[in-house]
């Protein structure tokens, strides 16, 4: 649903309780010229989120267009979140690497050791990854959908920032392994609502929302890292 030609600016974002996520208050009001202007202007992380104007209400999935549903459902994932998945899940999901399958020996480590992997991952490897997410952003830019693509991205570093940024400040391991998984999360994004099937960045979108931090090649090994320092304690 597009906004209505020559209609004033009307639509806004709200959780679930149906209150403008930017004052919580029943939205009012100059809005937004379109569903996905909205999303891309919301100030604050909050799930769900719906958009609505006097021409009707949206869920996320129906503002950003074809692939939305796809996005909808990561975020859902990121924001419910789970325990530490089982390692044969976590090998199913690791394997499935956005670059394609990666049949080297599983290797699940704590997060030093994850980070330390993280500085020899492979580097044509990571190139290829890099390859993937730029093919599947330039899709929709080539389709006219840029401004869902950035909607997407906005609403995705939101809540992602709220919830994988570390509690500790100091802990320079935890922000190594809160950034890598954000830059991973915003290709999952990208993939997920440029509708590439299979979809490359499923599994490790899966891994993120789970607690982990899926690190790739690295040492003659598919590492993933716990994301957290207190992972076997």
């Amino acid at each position: 649903m597009t906004a209505v030609a020559g209609a004033a600016p009307t639509w806004h974002v709200v959780d679930g309780e149906g209150r403008d996520v930017s004052t919580g208050r029943p939205p009012r009001g100059p809005g937004q010229p379109s569903p996905a202007s909205a999303l891309a202007a919301t100030p604050v992380p909050a799930w769900p989120l719906a958009v609505v104007s006097r021409h009707g209400r949206l869920s996320v999935a129906g503002a950003l267009g074809p692939g939305g549903d796809r996005v909808q459902h990561l975020l859902g994932a990121l924001d419910a979140g789970s325990p530490f998945a089982a390692h044969g899940d976590v090998e199913t999901m690791a394997r499935a690497a956005p670059a394609g399958r990666i049949d080297l020996p599983l290797a699940i480590v704590a997060l030093p050791a994850g980070v330390e992997a993280a500085m020899r991952v492979e580097p044509e490897w990571l190139a290829a990854v890099d390859r993937r997410r730029t093919a599947c952003r330039q899709h929709l830019v080539t389709a006219g959908r840029e401004d869902d693509m950035e909607a997407a991205l906005h609403v995705a570093m939101l809540m992602a920032t709220g919830h994988l940024d570390p509690d500790d400040d100091t802990d320079v391991d935890a922000h190594v392994a809160s950034g890598a998984r954000l830059w991973l999360l915003a290709g999952a994004v990208v993939s997920a609502l440029s509708g590439v099937d299979p979809d490359p960045f499923d599994g490790w979108a899966r891994l993120i929302a789970a607690g982990w931090w899926p690190v790739g090649p690295s040492d003659g090994r598919l590492v993933v890292s716990a994301s957290s320092p207190a992972f076997g304690r």
